[in-house]
């Protein structure tokens, strides 16, 4: 649609008001077309959006599961240490009762 040969049509006959009322057509007609183009561009965006969340929450779910495995190794490795501490400590005892005893013995 031509807006100029629309006004110069129109302008003799129907004055300013229907001038103004081609031009409120003409920018109507644009705005509508430029709201669909946003909207799709909006709709675009959020599609990337939500690729970028999932990409990033299942890193980030990986980084979690990597980080409980190693937590449990740990725990692993405290249980079998704390657990040869105890009997290091038992060893000790025995050592020391048995000298004790010994001591006793020899007096």
């Amino acid at each position: 649609m031509d807006i100029g040969a629309l006004v110069t049509a129109a302008g003799p006959q129907a004055g300013v008001g229907g001038v103004l009322v081609v031009l409120l057509v003409w920018v109507m007609r644009n705005a509508a077309s430029d709201r669909g183009d946003y909207r799709t561009a909006l709709a675009d965006a959020e599609q990337r959006h939500a690729a970028e969340l999932a990409r990033v929450n299942a890193a980030r779910d990986d980084e979690v599961a990597e980080l409980r495995d190693q937590i449990d190794e740990l725990r692993a490795r405290v249980d079998l240490l704390a657990a040869q501490l105890d009997d290091e400590r038992r060893r000790r005892w025995e050592a020391e009762d048995a000298a004790a005893k010994a001591r006793r013995g020899a007096t």
